[in-house]
Order: C-alpha cells, then sequence, then structure tokens
C-alpha cells in the first residue's frame, strides 16, 4: 500500500503532504459527516502495522520532486492516534524532512484522555482537534462514539493536552445543519472552549459531497457567522479558496488520482490544484475513470466532486 498522498490543497494548510497510517478506516467515531463512509467497527484500541521504512521511502521520492509543500499531515482513512507507534513515525518524518516541513496531525480528539498519546503528539508542531458536540445528548448524534468514550472524556483530554502540549492548537468545530448548529450551543461551545484555550477556534463545514447521504449537512451563511460572532474573535471560519499552480503537468497517472480520492471526494479543480496537473489532463483522466465505473461524480450545494464507486 501507499502511506503518503498529496501534496492536497486545504483550506486551513495550503499544500498539505498526507500520511495515511492505516489502508482502510479505523476510527472510535461514526461520525454522521464523515466523508470515507460508515465506521464498520468501532475502536479504542491502538494498533501497529505501519511500515516505517516504506514511509520513509516514499517520503523521500516525493521530496526529490522538490513539489510545493506546506505541511505535512498525518490524517486519512483514520484517527491516527489509534497507531501505536505514532511517536515514532511523527520522529520519522521530521528526521527525513530535515524538520523543513512543520507536522500537524488531525485529530478527533477522543483518545486524548490519555497521556501517553499526548506525550507522543509532543513533537509536532500543530495539532487539530476536533469538538463537535456542546453536549452528551448532541456527542451522540453526530460523533457517535465508541461506547466507552463521553464528551466529558473528550474535553478533559483536551484541557490536559492544553497544559502540557508546547505546539499550536486549533480546535476544529464541525457544524452541521439541524445537528450541533442552534444557537444556544454556540454559548455552551463557549463555556468549553475558555477551558481547553486553543490558539484558535475554526468553524468548519461539511462542503464536500458524501456518497452515502442524499441530504444537505451544510448550514446557511447566517447561521455560521452568528456562530462566529458568539465564539469571539480567536474564531475563523474555514472558507475554500482558489489558488494558482505555478508549474502543472500534462500528464497525469490514473492510479495518482484514484490515490487522492480514496481518502476525500474532491472537484475536478482541486484535483488540478493539488496535484499540479492541467486542468485538461485531469478532465480527460477523470472522463477515462467514469467510463471504467471506478468514479462517479456527486452534486452538493451547485459544486461536482468525484467520489470512489
Amino acid at each position: 500500500m501507499s502511506y503518503l498522498y498529496g501534496p492536497v490543497y486545504s483550506r486551513r494548510l495550503g499544500f498539505s503532504l498526507g500520511v495515511d497510517p492505516f489502508s482502510r478506516k479505523v476510527c472510535s467515531f461514526n461520525c454522521v459527516y464523515c466523508q470515507l463512509g460508515p465506521t464498520l467497527k468501532r475502536t479504542i484500541v491502538r494498533r501497529g502495522g505501519i511500515n516505517l521504512e516504506r514511509v520513509r521511502e516514499e517520503l523521500e521520492n516525493i521530496l526529490k520532486n522538490k513539489v510545493k509543500i506546506n505541511y505535512i499531515t498525518i490524517s486519512g482513512s483514520g484517527e491516527p492516534t489509534l497507531l501505536k507507534n505514532l511517536d515514532k513515525l511523527i520522529r520519522l518524518v521530521g528526521k527525513t524532512c530535515k524538520h523543513k516541513y512543520p507536522i500537524c496531525v488531525i485529530t478527533n480528539s477522543s483518545l486524548l484522555y490519555r497521556k501517553d498519546v499526548r506525550n507522543q503528539l509532543k513533537e509536532t508542531d500543530l495539532v487539530i482537534p476536533s469538538l463537535d458536540a456542546p453536549n452528551q445528548e448532541i456527542f451522540q448524534k453526530i460523533n457517535r462514539p465508541h461506547s466507552l468514550i463521553t464528551l466529558d472524556k473528550v474535553v478533559k483530554g483536551l484541557i490536559e493536552f492544553r497544559k502540557e502540549y508546547k505546539g499550536k492548537i486549533w480546535l476544529e468545530i464541525m457544524l452541521v445543519k439541524g445537528i450541533n448548529d442552534k444557537e444556544e450551543f454556540a454559548y455552551q461551545f463557549k463555556k468549553k472552549i475558555y477551558k481547553i484555550n486553543p490558539d484558535r477556534v475554526q468553524i468548519n463545514t461539511p462542503i464536500r459531497a458524501i456518497p452515502y447521504l442524499r441530504k444537505s449537512l451544510l448550514p446557511s451563511p447566517k447561521v455560521i457567522y452568528q456562530f462566529k460572532k458568539i465564539l469571539g474573535r480567536n474564531c475563523q471560519v474555514v472558507n475554500f479558496r482558489k489558488v494558482k499552480v505555478r508549474k502543472v503537468k500534462t500528464f497525469i497517472d490514473k492510479n495518482l488520482v484514484f490515490a487522492s480520492l480514496k481518502r476525500r471526494p474532491q472537484s475536478i479543480e482541486e484535483l488540478s490544484i493539488s496535484l499540479g496537473v492541467e486542468l485538461g489532463a485531469i478532465e480527460k483522466c477523470v472522463r477515462s475513470l467514469i467510463k471504467d465505473e471506478k468514479l462517479r461524480e456527486v452534486v452538493e450545494e451547485n459544486r461536482r466532486y468525484l467520489v470512489i464507486k
């Protein structure tokens, strides 16, 4: 299997080179908004299995091409803190790239109550943990966690992590229409955020297509910016912005497109930006993959996304 993907253009991190510790979805949650589909079996058991030597080889090959990278991000098909030797992976990435690029871990926060997990994150530059629920009832509705994970445990883990961690913490709230977007919930979030004390609070929204759902989960702009107003100056709304690609290739391997879409649905324009490939070449490749019945298009909020069949 391939452990690296991208660089993919991220709304928060710019060009992010992804490191995916798992070949399939392994998670402690079964979030309603997950782009990867349902979690078949929720777990909190940490596991090994990643081939560190293979990661090093893949990373060295990508670095040789001198592609644009703003962050190296450990995230992908599962919850990264479920990787038992996460600290070894973080050190390997830092050493291989000679600490030229900041390392980020994106986590659902479910295991931050464990000191061993918090310790393993210490050598990163940025951690983006999530807090999607203002109370236990909403936690069950939106994150659908493993039976041993409670919201109280998640919040206490975040508070302890803030006390110990020297890097940056950007706390993410995924705002989902009809579930956690009531104004009263914004004030409940605010109390918890005060205790956690992150460097930033980021309101994210499920703008991408979710293959197995037929309804939009995107709150209205009015609701989103009312939340931002209540949460205060330290809060920002994560918006997609277009970027220009300086150097573009005119040919793309189908396998690269497939590997990129395996981690998340993307539009043709996003694929062009993240892979550094001319738009026409991406369109030709995508048409071929759709014809081969490997991809399909999904329309969400008037945007067309490509998802794996």
